[in-house]
Parts: structure tokens; C-alpha cells; sequence
């Protein structure tokens, strides 16, 4: 799961940002959290960027935080929007774009915790996930935040866009998590990939949008390349992907 945080103010996004770890970590949530400092550069991520959250200050530099809202709703309706300010005024104007808070300046952690509280509840996406130990913490990944799962010296490794998350247990253990979710394809031995994130392939490997590479098993190769293909066939043609 992605999350914006967008605020010129530097002392109030070092705030926010220290109340959303806090968050992550009591909670033992898996979050990439993006800062932003100027509207501009936030918009600039907005074609490629796909936010879960993005926690909006009204008053920015150049565009008022309801314009921006209205941004991020043109190119992902589904995002959340929780608007912090120090002015009550533009309240009402809050709900009526559908934003799912109204955090006023200055706030506590646990008003932020409740308005998190509520985006945990209300967020469909929270319904798949998996949950590894992570040294001594349970710590809940999103399934669309997975990229890649691969098996190194005891451990599962689940890789996502923001880090890598290690769990103590054999491959076989690990593995039915992910097999009701038809875009996790096992790839080689030990390694699974999320579809979604494969950008092309080769002879023997699969290319990820990030660059990154993942061999492809050699005596199933054509099989493997026609589940990828028949996958994608699948989504082009508007089939449903979980």
C-alpha cells in the first residue's frame, strides 16, 4: 500500500510522517510512505503512482489542497483523501468531496490513529493480505504490494517496492499464501513472481518494470511463458484479476 504525504510545511510532514510510522509499526502495517513538500511534485506522480492514502494540507504554495483532491480523484477514484489545515472553514467543502477526515492542525497521534483506524476499516484492499513474523513482529503485507518472493538461507524473501520482508520458513510453508491469487506465477525454483509487475521477457528471464530480473525454469519454459501469456490475455480482455 502507497500513501502521499503532501504538506509545505517541513516541520508539520516531519510530524505526520513520524505519527504514520508509529502507526505501521504498533499496528505492524506495511506502508510506502511518499513525501511531498510542493504540489507540483506530487502531481508528477500521479500517471505513474497508484495511492491507497494521501493526506492532503489545504493551504499549499500555488493550488488549494480541494483542487488537488480533485486531482487525485480524476486519476485514481479510489484513493482516500484525509485533509489536515489549521482552519475549520473548509470542513464542510471536505466532505462533500467524499474525504474520509478532517484532521485540524495541531493534532494528536491518536486523532491521527483514529483517522488511520477508519482508512484500515473502510479500505476493501486491507481484505488481502498476508501476514509472516518478521523477526519477533506479525507484520501484514498487501498482496498487490508484492513483487516478487524468492527463498534465501532459511528465509522467505518478499520483495515489494519499499524494501524486503524476512521470514523464517521453508519455501513449501510459505508457498499456499499466495496460490488463490492467480497472478503469482512460480517461475523458478523457489521464487514466485507477481505478474502484474513484469514488464517484459527474454529467452530465460522474466524483466520486471523495475529492471530487475528473475529466471524463468528451463524444462517448463513454454509453460511458464504460456500462463504468463493467457494472464495477461485475461486482463487485456477485462478479466477479473484478484
Amino acid at each position: 500500500m502507497t500513501i502521499a504525504l503532501v504538506d509545505d510545511s517541513s516541520k508539520d510532514i516531519s510530524l505526520l510522517y513520524e505519527y504514520v510510522c508509529r502507526y505501521c509499526n504498533e499496528h505492524k502495517l506495511h506502508m510506502s510512505i511518499k513525501q511531498f513538500t510542493h504540489e507540483k511534485s506530487f502531481f508528477n506522480t500521479l500517471k505513474t503512482e497508484k495511492y491507497d492514502l494521501v493526506f492532503l494540507d489545504i493551504f499549499m504554495q500555488e493550488q488549494n489542497g480541494m483542487l488537488i483532491a480533485k486531482e487525485v480523484k480524476k486519476y485514481n477514484p479510489k484513493c482516500q483523501i484525509i485533509f489536515s489545515t489549521s482552519s475549520k472553514d473548509h470542513a464542510v467543502k471536505a466532505f462533500r468531496l467524499h474525504a474520509l477526515d478532517y484532521l485540524l492542525k495541531p493534532y494528536t497521534y491518536a486523532r491521527l490513529e483514529d483517522s488511520l483506524n477508519r482508512f484500515e476499516n473502510t479500505a476493501a484492499r486491507f481484505a488481502h493480505y498476508i501476514e509472516l513474523k518478521e523477526g519477533r513482529c506479525q507484520t501484514r503485507i498487501l498482496v498487490t504490494d508484492i513483487m516478487y518472493v524468492d527463498y534465501h538461507n532459511h528465509y522467505i524473501q518478499v520483495h515489494t517496492n519499499s524494501r524486503v520482508i524476512r521470514s523464517y520458513m521453508s519455501f513449501g510453508e510459505f508457498s499456499p499464501m499466495l496460490s488463490s491469487y492467480r497472478q503469482f506465477l512460480w517461475c523458478y525454483r523457489n521464487c514466485m513472481v507477481n505478474m502484474d509487475y513484469v514488464d517484459t521477457w527474454e529467452d530465460h528471464d522474466f524483466i520486471l518494470k523495475n529492471g530487475e530480473r528473475l529466471p524463468i525454469f528451463k524444462s517448463n519454459r513454454r509453460e511458464i511463458l504460456q500462463a504468463y501469456a493467457n494472464y495477461i490475455f485475461d486482463y487485456v480482455n477485462g478479466g477479473t484479476m484478484s
